[in-house]
């Protein structure tokens, strides 16, 4: 064992919360390989008190609170989904993310 505490059930797990991450970002057309760094550190239990796991939490919405107010000072739309027009084809303003 690499780390104490990190057996073949904690690796699928990381497995498996990486893969279901990775197919709903691909799914949502909307890359961010923090997501997957994230879904790591639960799947692997490095947090391992309720008060770490609120720190975490805390901290994205944070950070994304933060983002958001940054785009809105600078005049730069960051909307969650955005609308796609009837032909299909999304412009480089229409991404997703």
């Amino acid at each position: 064992m690499l780390v104490s505490g990190v057996d073949a059930s904690r690796v699928g797990a990381a497995a498996i919360s990486l893969a279901v991450t990775a197919g709903v970002l691909v799914l949502l057309r909307c890359p961010h390989p923090p997501a997957g760094a994230t879904t790591l550190i639960v799947s692997l239990g490095l947090l391992r008190t309720p008060g770490e796991l609120a720190i975490a939490f805390a901290s994205v919405g944070i950070l994304t609170a933060v983002c958001w107010i940054y785009n809105r000072l600078l005049g730069t739309p960051m909307p969650v989904w955005s609308h796609r027009p009837s032909g299909g084809e999304v412009g480089p303003s229409q991404e997703a993310c």
